[in-house]
């Protein structure tokens, strides 16, 4: 990462400076962008196996029920209460810096007048109907084309939906014995599958360095700094909420909640954290984030319960961003229009990004169309949007990693709290 930082930066520099030609600093660009292509593609080939694997197999092996759903539901609460906190801690420090009002609208629209907005953004849909979309989503018309198309919430709900029923078929007491014999069968074929796609993850993580380096000689290359002289106190009140989440808030419940050791899960969790920031994808990263926290202690059934699930629906760093950045719009729009942002406006907008952040999985530009909501839930325009985009990149990296890390304590936390209930029920044969 500090090489691809230190190779990228100074050609970003040269080129604007015209010493070197902006052919041959995009040149560079795309060749270690394809580098990183082909790191994050191989990382996504394993995604939908090992998610199908690692869900049938770890809830088909609870054999009790009531497990799951305390799992679940310890899972669930979690996630609310880790977003929310990550909420108000946004809040507090866009209120205190409050970046908006040292801003120029006139330079922020400027450089937005370059960059286009994605099309999914002209006609905004209610959060109400984003969610019911979300809802029905879920359940798939064609597992095997939601897998093709990668859509990860019918692939989560499909394949607890298969893990519950091989269970109630292995361990139900009516199942005749044949056909309990041929249940156990195909869990087994699950947990072969699972104990190979892991072998895999393993292969490609080799590769990690590589792809890493390539990502981040992009992005530096590509970007620069300059986009920042515009945005330089957005940006720090989003890096400084997600750091005081990611190092403080987080960390606490780790150690006083799930009773473990932040800076020893840090250390197992770097790989992920790290691939988590130069590729800015969640669902990408998940084969390493499994890897990572199951080396970090993590119960194998938990891992494969919880971290699919955050991948999708837990987005700590993407809630926290989504309220910094509306009440960024709103203070700079409050300088030139008079709009009053009152405390109802902040309640609604973090209402709002609390529950945006679960619907935005499976969404193209699922990050824009989600403040697109936002925005409309308090009356500013949407095409405001575009006045951040300009360090969107750099902040979606960092907000990924904080979603990857939040993921990764709870799994620790829950893999705590249900460490001392009854074994799962294991069948002969």
């Amino acid at each position: 990462m500090l090489v691809g930082a230190g190779v990228g930066l100074p050609l970003n520099h040269l080129q604007a400076s015209g010493a070197v030609s902006a052919d041959a600093v995009s040149t560079v660009a795309s060749i270690a962008k394809g580098a990183g292509d082909i790191f994050l593609r191989l990382l996504q080939m394993l995604v939908v196996p090992l998610i199908v694997s690692s869900l049938i197999t770890g809830v088909a092996k609870m054999g009790n029920l009531r497990k799951l759903g305390r799992l679940g539901g310890r899972t669930f609460v979690f996630y609310m209460f880790t977003s929310a906190l990550a909420i108000a801690t946004g809040l507090l420090f866009v209120n205190l810096i409050s970046p908006g009002s040292h801003a120029e609208l006139s330079l922020l629209e400027a450089q937005a007048s370059a960059r286009e907005l994605p099309s999914e953004t002209a006609e905004p849909a209610s959060l109400g109907t984003v969610l019911w979309n979300q809802l029905i989503g879920m359940i798939p018309k064609n597992p095997l084309k939601a897998a093709a198309e990668g859509d990860m919430l019918p692939i989560i709900f499909f394949s607890l939906l298969l893990g519950v029923f091989i269970s109630l078929g292995e361990h139900g007491e009516e199942t005749e014995e044949d056909e309990r014999d041929a249940i156990t069968t195909l869990r087994k074929l699950f947990e072969g599958l699972f104990a190979v796609m892991m072998r895999m993850t393993l292969a490609v993580i080799a590769l990690a360095p590589i792809g890493v380096l390539g990502f981040m000689l992009h992005a530096s290359a590509s970007h620069g700094t300059e986009a920042f002289r515009a945005l330089g106190l957005y940006a720090l009140t989003v890096a400084l909420g997600l750091f005081v989440h990611a190092a403080i808030s987080l960390p606490l419940i780790l150690k006083f909640v799930g009773g473990g050791s932040p800076s020893n899960h840090f250390r197992a969790m770097r790989p992920a954290l790290l691939t988590a920031f130069s590729t800015a994808s969640s669902n990408g990263t998940l084969p390493l984030t499994m890897r990572s926290v199951e080396e970090s202690g993590v119960r194998e059934e938990v891992s494969a319960f919880v971290l699919p699930l955050g991948a999708t629906i837990n987005m700590d760093g993407t809630a926290l961003y989504e309220v910094v950045a509306v009440l960024f719009i709103a203070q700079v729009h409050a300088q030139t229009t008079g709009f009053d942002l009152t405390l109802s406006h902040q309640i609604v907008i973090a209402l709002t990004a609390l529950l945006a952040s679960i619907g935005a999985a499976g969404i193209p530009h699922a990050g824009v169309v989600m403040m697109v909501v936002v925005l409309s839930a308090v009356g500013l325009p949407t095409s405001a949007v575009g006045l951040i985009l300009a360090v969107d990149r750099v902040l979606d990296m960092a907000r990924t990693t904080v979603n990857v890390w939040s993921d990764s304590i709870a799994a620790s936390v829950v893999n705590e709290l249900t460490r001392d209930e009854p074994a799962p029920v294991e069948v002969a044969g």
